[in-house]
């Protein structure tokens, strides 16, 4: 007796990868950006380093002193047609994308602070901060950009080299079936 073939259901095949392209797109893309924090930099074609900080207050690494930024960074939508990655802080867009904030009371009242706690331990923090608190409320400061999310053709490269793994896995799979 002849083996009868058997046909693979592509479209289920299809579905499940969809599915399955869906969730590492979505988890890839937010370790991809968390590693900016790691690198100091942003990487499209090319890295791109951040600036090093001013801030004697910061931590030795730029945006990393506490990792509230790097850990806000989630997945908060991941379908078969969309994947959306965010990083969800209040201050996310002004580190990422560069731009200025204005000087408040709020501001000055804690680098007065800051001057004080600092005045007899660390003479270039106490410095800074009162250079900082002496600023007029209303003036603006610079924030330059230290882009860690955005389009990335080198996370385009890594997800399509796993989609193509995914892919040739399952045809095998299925094939051997």
């Amino acid at each position: 007796m002849a083996k009868k073939n058997h046909v693979p259901d592509f479209k289920k095949l299809a579905e499940s990868l969809k599915h399955k392209a869906a969730r590492i797109a979505g988890s890839e893309s937010v370790k991809f950006f968390k590693e900016s924090f790691v690198k100091q930099g942003f990487t499209d074609t090319s890295f791109d380093a951040w600036p090093k900080t001013q801030n004697p207050l910061a931590g030795k690494r730029t945006m990393y002193k506490s990792g509230k930024l790097m850990q806000s960074i989630r997945k908060t939508e991941e379908t078969t047609k969309r994947v959306t990655v965010i990083a969800d802080s209040d201050y996310a867009e002004i580190q990422n994308s560069g731009g200025y904030i204005v000087v408040t009371l709020k501001m000055k009242n804690f680098f007065w602070a800051k001057h004080i706690e600092f005045k007899d331990k660390n003479k270039k923090k106490a410095e800074f901060c009162k250079a900082m608190a002496l600023k007029k409320e209303g003036d603006k400061i610079k924030i330059p950009p230290k882009k860690f999310i955005g389009n990335s053709q080198t996370l385009l490269n890594i997800l399509k080299e796993q989609f193509e793994v995914e892919l040739h896995t399952a045809f095998k799979q299925r094939l051997n079936a």
